[in-house]
Parts: C-alpha cells; sequence; structure tokens
C-alpha cells in the first residue's frame, strides 16, 4: 500500500456535464465556497429522471443556479482546492475542487471540479479505494495534483473484501482531469524485481489452480493481479503480458487471465477519461480487452491435463 496514495475506483465516475435541478430550501444548504463569482452549496435536490434522490452541489452566480447531482447517500463534502493568487496558470487547475464521500463508507467517492470560465460547470472523477488510501488534497498553491486509485474489486475468486489498485498520477490539462504523464513516467523494473515478481505469480497461480480442482475457496489471485497493475499502470503493459506468460504453468491459461483482466480495467469509466490513448500501452490493453469477459468463472482459467 502507499500512503501517498488517493485510492480507487470502478466504479461509477465519469465525465458529467452541467445539470440543473430544483433546489430543497434555503436552509437546508450548506455553505462551501462563496467569492466574487458567486457561491457554491451542498443541498437536497430533486434527481434528473432515472436518478436516484441524494443531494446536489450548487453553484449560485449572475446567472441561473448549475446544479451536479451527487449519487448515493449524502457524506462528508471537503474542499480540496481552491484558486488562489499563488496557484498556476488557469488552465494548470480548475478553480475549485471538492471531494464527496458518498457511500457513507470512506471507500467510494468523487472529486467534483467547478470552473467559472463561459457557462460555469462541473467535471466529476470517482474513486473507489481502499481504507488505507484516504483522500488527500492539491497543496494551496504550486502544481495541482493528486493520486487515483483503479481498483479491480474481488480479482478472480478472492473473498468479497478484497480488492487490488494501484494509485495514477492525475493533473488539469486542456479543462479537465487528465493523466499526469510526466510524473507517471518510472524506470522498467529491474531483473532481479522481474524474477521475484516471476516466482510470487508462479507461486500464487499453482495455488490458484488446486484450489479450482478441489473446488476451494481460496484466495484467488490477488498478488498476481497486483503486479500486473503495477507494471500497466507505469506503462510497461508489453512487461505485465510477459511476466504473467512465462512465470505460470501451462494449465493455467495466462492469455484468458490476460484478457479478462484488461477487460475489467477498460470497462472502468475512468479508463476512457485518463488513459485511453495516453498512457504507454493502452492500445495493447485494448486489444486484449475485445476477447475479454469480466467475472468470467475461475474454473476456465485452469486447463486439463
Amino acid at each position: 500500500m502507499r500512503p501517498h496514495s488517493v485510492l480507487a475506483l470502478l466504479l461509477a465516475g465519469i465525465w458529467s456535464g452541467a445539470a440543473y435541478a430544483v433546489p430543497a430550501p434555503v436552509e437546508k444548504a450548506r455553505l462551501l465556497w462563496s467569492g466574487p463569482d458567486g457561491r457554491v452549496d451542498a443541498r437536497a435536490c430533486q434527481a434528473q429522471a432515472g436518478k436516484p434522490q441524494s443531494f446536489c452541489i450548487v453553484w449560485t452566480g449572475k446567472a441561473a443556479p448549475v446544479s451536479e447531482n451527487i449519487e448515493g447517500a449524502p457524506g462528508s463534502i471537503a474542499t480540496l482546492w481552491r484558486r488562489t493568487s499563488l496557484a498556476p496558470a488557469p488552465e494548470a487547475a480548475p478553480d475549485l475542487l471538492f471531494y464527496v464521500n458518498w457511500d457513507g463508507s470512506g471507500l467510494c467517492g468523487e472529486y467534483v471540479a467547478l470552473r467559472f470560465a463561459q457557462l460555469p460547470h462541473f467535471q466529476k472523477l470517482s474513486d473507489c479505494r481502499q481504507p488505507e488510501y484516504p483522500p488527500q488534497g492539491a497543496p494551496a498553491a504550486g502544481p495541482f495534483g493528486f493520486w487515483l486509485s483503479i481498483p479491480v474489486m474481488v480479482p478472480f475468486g478472492a473473498p468479497n473484501s478484497e480488492s487490488v489498485s494501484t494509485p495514477v498520477p492525475v493533473t488539469w490539462h486542456n479543462g479537465t482531469f487528465a493523466l499526469d504523464v510526466e510524473r507517471l513516467k518510472q524506470n522498467a523494473s529491474s531483473v532481479v524485481a522481474q524474477a521475484f515478481h516471476g516466482a510470487s505469480i508462479g507461486n500464487e497461480t499453482g495455488a490458484f489452480m488446486g484450489e479450482v480442482r478441489h473446488h476451494f475457496l481460496g484466495q484467488g489471485l490477488p498478488t498476481t493481479t497486483q503486479i500486473m497493475l503495477d507494471l500497466i499502470f507505469k506503462g510497461h503493459a508489453d512487461q505485465a503480458q510477459a511476466l504473467v506468460h512465462n512465470s505460470t504453468d501451462p494449465h493455467f491459461d495466462a492469455s484468458l487471465y490476460w484478457s479478462d483482466l484488461c477487460a475489467i480495467l477498460v470497462a472502468d469509466p475512468n479508463w476512457k477519461i485518463l488513459m485511453h490513448g495516453v498512457l504507454p500501452g493502452a492500445d495493447q490493453v485494448e486489444t486484449a480487452a475485445r476477447t475479454g469477459k469480466p467475472l468470467r468463472d475461475t474454473a476456465a482459467y485452469v486447463r486439463s491435463f
């Protein structure tokens, strides 16, 4: 686990344009921010058709109010970032950034950014993470950015409480959330590290095959999946694919596992927002995902003798 990272999710977070909602009485509003451009409140609201009633973050300025619906039970709302005279250039950060813990458990929430330029609008990026990943805000001045976790929940036969994730650096670029490629750049794993990871993968997949054949409820493949995520989100999908193929018993279907893992990642809404066309190796992952299938029965990964 990384204390500096912000976990991650699957996740329902997507880009969301401005949504108009009918606010509840003013006395129920909670002021989040006020300034020369208007004010931002959290308040009960009438959800859009087909969405559960929850609460809204509402910007009120000179024009009509603009509101963003936050699905799920109302949770804690923290202001993580606000532009100041010491902040970077206007396009290097949103004007305001909030974090909303919307499920009450501290596991899932949303980053909600607000821009005042032209018609004020909100953007969201969801984050479902493990408890060791608390929300971390951007500094009051200096470069804008934070770490977001891309999780794989219940990795390949693991107990329901298990998940693995890898933090990826997020910044602001061209008016939206973006992968911070400069912070992402890391050297390839050393020969020693690859040998250690290969042994770990071989041991875990060997135990996994025994569990499947004897119909035991085991630990699944969290270590293997963690190693794969770490490499993929460092931009080394080619190393990840080669490692899992070269480290497993021939009776473990590494190709099927790889395509299914890629399908899980590409199905995450944050993949299209942050990774597509930007993350080194993203095209390799997306190609493999076309033949993958999330939530496949674990017996499919073990070939008959």
